[in-house]
């Protein structure tokens, strides 16, 4: 069994960082009501695993009847191949429409269905990011709609995929990265549950939780791979991926003047990999940090970096952040 899935939390409590999440979603479960959501923040920062430890808290036994998950990402991309292969989705799905009247169906039909000992239902949007315009669009007018008996929750990397409306019509709650002391604390302690302390050292526990970058899946996921393969911990490799790959072209187009290339390749990392534009400022810090220490570069991530919160346009802010390495002359 995955140990991602074994050590999964349970409880709300049990949610690692984002104290001030937790306190929020806590009032909202002891009142039994609460607005529309916007769940935002890196890969592996608990966004998933505290939505559904709040559900569970909300409607109890009855959590699975009062809600319903639309993998956005696997829909779009695989369209009417996944509705009619997914049981969930199978029986509303209709040949002689296409994939997005399909989804506009589907999502009103959900939305429609009387809640369950409770006053309203929950529909959730995972990778809300890879919903198209339209989808967005549509969804506006059915948040309107069924605002008295579905509540719409919204989970991404990238919030400022979505457009205004329905950012506007949502609670944001963005999560930030697991702190790398609470990663190394949980490693060890499912090291201890499985009796595997001897296994993997303190030392390359720690080294683990800072190549992670708080991504507290991704140090579950080489924990295990480390333990039942009985092989060293290797920070290196964990960073050593095709996304660090293309940071470095990113880095060494903005070197040889072609920033047209640069945008490209930033572009594709946020939209073929998903990555959002503080993941793509994450993988470009690390490259920079091993061949160019300036702290004039560090300042520039850091204004980057805050004006991307500020911001509603991701790809606005990366290409005046390439456009200004280009004339530091890296």
């Amino acid at each position: 069994m995955l140990w991602i899935e074994k050590y999964r939390p349970g409880t709300l409590d049990e949610i690692l960082g984002a104290e001030h999440i937790r306190e929020m979603l806590t009032q909202f479960a002891s009142t039994g009501s609460f607005p529309h959501l916007l769940l935002s923040g890196p890969k592996g920062s608990g966004k998933t695993a505290t939505l559904w430890c709040f559900l569970q808290r909300v409607y109890g036994t009855s959590v699975q009847e009062n809600t319903t998950i639309i993998p956005s990402g696997t829909l779009f991309s695989q369209g009417k191949a996944y509705l009619e292969a997914n049981e969930k989705f199978s029986h509303l799905y209709q040949k002689n429409q296409g994939v997005l009247s399909n989804f506009k169906y589907i999502v009103r039909w959900h939305a429609s269905l009387r809640p369950l000992n409770a006053d309203f239902r929950v529909v959730v949007f995972d990778e809300a990011d890879a919903l198209t315009h339209e989808a967005q669009q549509s969804l506006r007018r059915t948040m309107e709609r069924f605002s008295s008996t579905c509540r719409f929750v919204f989970v991404t990397t990238r919030p400022s995929a979505l457009i205004d409306p329905l950012r506007s019509r949502s609670l944001p709650l963005a999560f930030p990265p697991v702190a790398s002391n609470l990663v190394a604390a949980r490693l060890t302690e499912i090291l201890q549950a499985e009796r595997s302390e001897g296994v993997v050292s303190s030392d390359d526990i720690e080294l683990l939780a800072l190549a992670v970058r708080g991504d507290l899946r991704k140090a579950i996921m080489h924990l295990q791979v480390a333990v039942e393969t009985a092989t060293p911990v290797d920070p290196g490799s964990i960073d050593d991926t095709e996304t660090a790959r293309i940071a470095h072209s990113i880095i060494e187009a903005v070197r040889r003047g072609e920033s047209q290339n640069a945008q490209k390749l930033a572009e594709s990392l946020m939209i073929e990999y998903g990555l959002s534009a503080r993941e793509l400022l994450a993988a470009l810090w690390e490259e920079l940090n091993t061949c160019c220490r300036d702290p004039d570069l560090s300042l520039l991530l850091a204004k980057s970096d805050a004006s991307l919160i500020a911001s509603g346009n991701e790809y606005l802010q990366v290409n005046a952040l390439l456009t200004t390495l280009e004339e530091m002359q890296l």
